[in-house]
């Protein structure tokens, strides 16, 4: 009668320790599939957060044509160089939040 109840005890708790080993693969597999969701409704907003990119000096005669012939802003901005706080909007349109003069090191 022992070794039938221990044999019983075993089984019950084997198909216990079982049960709760598919739970918690069940459970890891719900997680990877919402990480996945949401990985793929985050990343559009972090592809549309706004970033700075750097615009490097240009030649002064680039910088005459491109003002016109004329030694104004536009020719002090691209003989300086700048950087730009711009995002990309849903077109891939850049649009230019901020503007500054390129960090002096």
């Amino acid at each position: 009668m022992n070794k039938a109840l221990l044999t019983g005890l075993l089984a019950v708790l084997s198909a216990g320790a079982s049960a709760e080993s598919v739970l918690h693969a069940a459970g890891k597999a719900l997680g990877q599939i919402s990480t996945g969701v949401a990985e793929g409704i985050t990343q559009p907003m972090r592809d549309a957060q706004p970033e700075w990119i750097t615009i490097a000096p240009k030649s002064k005669q680039e910088c005459i044509a491109e003002s016109g012939g004329e030694l104004n802003t536009i020719y002090m901005r691209c003989r300086n160089g700048r950087q730009e706080y711009v995002r990309h909007d849903a077109d891939g349109r850049k649009r230019v939040l901020s503007e500054r003069p390129i960090p002096q090191h």
